[in-house]
């Protein structure tokens, strides 16, 4: 009895100490990846100021959503529930032609929020494309330990998208920024 009062005590102190090293960790995170891509920023620009132009080269393509407001530009937006991805909302909030699109994600009512910004800026052989997104996942602590790896997990998943922007502005016959083979 003496053994099983040890345990449960020393396992309700780790416990207690990881929920304490959690809430004293950061929720927030960041992270940034560039490229240069083999086009000019008019090009690129079509790929970044529409819900249909990001479907095109990021992970977009698997929600299905409801796309409202303009077609282009700021208001652009694509709202969800989907058992994998949750509910929420992918809101372009700025457009500036043919330099830079900020844009911010909500899920669960806000729950947790990610901003995100690409740039756009001539460069030898293309244009040079650097993307960065932060988020906050407030005081959970769970997800505080989640935030200590996310410029890892969320670069790859940017790294995988901006890879395949390259592709779909240099090679033939590839999707375009409204879903139809070059553009």
């Amino acid at each position: 009895m003496k053994l099983l009062k040890i345990i449960i005590t020393a396992g309700a102190l780790v416990l207690l100490a990881f929920v304490g090293v959690g809430l004293a960790l950061p929720g927030t995170w960041e992270a940034r990846r560039s490229t240069v891509v083999a086009a000019d920023p008019e090009a690129v620009f079509d790929y970044l100021d529409s819900v249909d132009g990001w479907a095109a080269w990021t992970p977009f393509a698997a929600v299905e959503g409801r796309r409202s407001g303009p077609a282009r530009g700021a208001g652009a937006t694509l709202s969800w529930d989907d058992p994998q991805w949750g509910e929420g909302e992918w809101v372009l909030t700025e457009a500036l032609r043919p330099r830079s699109v900020t844009y911010e994600v909500r899920v669960e009512d806000g729950s947790l929020t990610t901003r995100g910004r690409v740039d756009l800026t001539a460069a030898d052989g293309g244009t040079r494309v650097e993307w960065q997104e932060s988020g906050d996942f407030g005081w959970n602590p769970l997800l505080a330990y989640m935030a200590l790896g996310m410029d890892r997990m969320q670069g790859r998943e940017m790294e995988k998208s901006l890879d395949s922007l390259q592709v779909r502005l240099t090679e033939p016959g590839a999707p375009g920024p409204e879903g139809r083979p070059g553009g």
